[in-house]
């Protein structure tokens, strides 16, 4: 069997959230009509989510593969073990902790195939409060990051310099970045760009892969059709002392000696996207061939 599109989600103590997600997936592919692969990664759950998972894949065996580790073992390697085992033309990269709501994947599909600078897609988020997420940004410098720090410590409010002013975006748009709670990109998108950096334990890898692709001359989309709830967990924030939390200024670290930008944002990833100006033409054209990239 062909796979249309493989899955790779990570779990960790993810018993609350993890079975709604991966039903959601195969509602929606079964209503899109996608041959699905779902791979999860399990990283040293002490809960309940490796039951939830072998009970899963009792009730999918053809469509699920879960590799079950002895440790937590970040967000890095762990996505790029199931990202080398993966079947589907397209890959989706999406966190246990979200549910799909509404929007198709097909259009999304059928833009990635007709597109070939186009990169990732990274769908509209909605908090369980209805609020939109704000997961697509600007790229910024470390500067703006230490300014996040009293709201994490102290819970103030703090000028947020890398968010972009008028999100939430209703169109399609072009974006620098956008975080890893669910992207879509066509699998030869790591012949390019390559695997996420290792270094990185658990964050910013999605900020370090988002340069490298604007390094590479690509591109991200946001997409506000295709709508995910998100049940952000923000571990991180709410233990802002914990290993976890110093792992990410780590990775802030290594990203930043990586790409520049310690004060301002990188000269290399300030400018405008050179393709921004015909981008809109073509995704016209994939919205207007959706059957092409099957």
């Amino acid at each position: 069997m062909t796979v249309d599109i493989t899955f790779i989600t990570l779990t960790w103590n993810s018993q609350a959230y993890v079975r709604r997600c991966l039903d959601s997936i195969m509602q929606r592919c079964a209503t899109d009509g996608l041959n699905v692969e779902v791979i999860v990664v399990d990283n040293g759950s002490r809960d309940e989510s490796v039951r939830i998972l072998e009970e899963f894949r009792e009730d999918h065996p053809d469509s699920v593969t879960l590799i079950a580790l002895d440790r937590n073992r970040g967000t890095t390697w762990t996505r790029n073990l199931a990202m080398k085992r993966a079947r589907g033309r397209f890959l989706c990269v999406l966190d246990s902790d979200t549910e799909f709501l509404s929007g198709s994947l097909r259009p999304v599909l059928s833009l990635l195939s007709e597109d070939r600078q186009l990169a990732i897609v990274a769908p509209r988020l909605i908090l369980p409060d209805g609020s939109v997420q704000h997961s697509a940004k600007r790229f910024p410098s470390f500067l703006d990051k230490l300014r996040k720090v009293p709201r994490i410590l102290f819970r103030r409010e703090v000028p947020t310099t890398d968010f972009y002013a008028s999100f939430p975006f209703r169109r399609r748009t072009c974006v620098d970045t956008a975080i890893s709670a669910c992207w879509v990109f066509r699998a030869d998108l790591l012949d390019s760009v390559g695997l996420l950096d290792e270094q990185i334990f658990y964050a910013p890898e999605d900020l370090d892969y988002s340069a490298r692709i604007r390094e590479a001359g690509l591109y991200i989309a946001y997409e506000p059709g295709l709508t995910l709830l998100h049940h952000t967990q923000q571990v991180s924030h709410r233990r802002p002392l914990s290993s976890l939390s110093l792992s990410h200024l780590k990775g802030l670290v290594r990203y930043h000696r990586k790409h520049g930008g310690w004060f301002t944002r990188p000269d290399a990833l300030a400018t405008p996207w050179p393709s921004r100006a015909g981008a809109t033409e073509r995704w016209a054209v994939g919205l207007s061939r959706e059957a092409t990239w099957s």
